[in-house]
């Protein structure tokens, strides 16, 4: 037999494991944005030249050596990226938190 809880079981739960997802997901956020953005331990760098020698050897794969020219991408693009990442993962962390004690 199948029992289905009325209306009021949903108005009484507690979704912490939501929570909690969220808060993972915003310090994730943080963490690699702020990586990201500060530019920690030539994590931009690091980015580019992983970036380049990925586009060589696909250059090297199809022939096509226009591949291999790496100036559309500047530092500054990831820096952005990581900034406009850190700053949602804030706005995550906070939803959490206020989603908590409320």
């Amino acid at each position: 037999m199948i029992t289905i809880a009325g209306p009021s079981a949903a108005g009484t739960s507690d979704p912490i494991g939501v929570l909690i997802f969220l808060a993972a997901l915003g310090v994730a956020s943080v963490f690699i944005g702020g990586r990201l953005a500060f530019n920690v331990r030539g994590a931009v760098d690091s980015t580019l030249a992983r970036r380049r020698a990925v586009l060589e050897v696909k250059a090297q794969r199809t022939g096509d050596l226009r591949l291999s020219d790496t100036g559309s991408l500047s530092p500054f693009f990831f820096r952005f990226v990581g900034s406009v990442t850190m700053v949602a993962g804030l706005a995550l962390l906070a939803l959490s938190l206020i989603l908590a004690t409320g």
